[in-house]
């Protein structure tokens, strides 16, 4: 039981909560989108038949890289991350009193 009574949370505990809340969700977010896109791309085959007459060497793709479902889980998280910070900072500087 505090002073305020058996049930009841202090104030500043429920603001100092509310404003941390987005800042710890967005960069949770980064952290999780930088770990998704450093994971190694796994190898993927694919083909297709192209005819070209006037070529006399086969036609090699070289430096492709096919981005796979977790990196755009990832870009997704980090730019979600972003989106969410900018608007707490904007809201936070938005707010601030004279």
């Amino acid at each position: 039981m505090n002073s305020l009574g058996p049930d009841r949370v202090r104030p500043g505990w429920r603001k100092l909560v509310a404003d941390l809340a987005a800042p710890l969700l967005a960069v949770s977010l980064l952290l999780a989108g930088l770990i998704l896109t450093s994971l190694p791309v796994r190898s993927q085959d694919f083909g297709w038949f192209a005819y070209a007459p006037l070529s006399q060497q086969t036609f090699q793709l070289q430096g492709l890289v096919l981005i796979g479902p977790e990196a755009w889980a990832g870009i997704a998280m980090i730019s979600l991350g972003l989106l969410i910070l900018a608007f707490w900072s904007g809201y936070r500087v938005g707010s601030r009193s004279r």
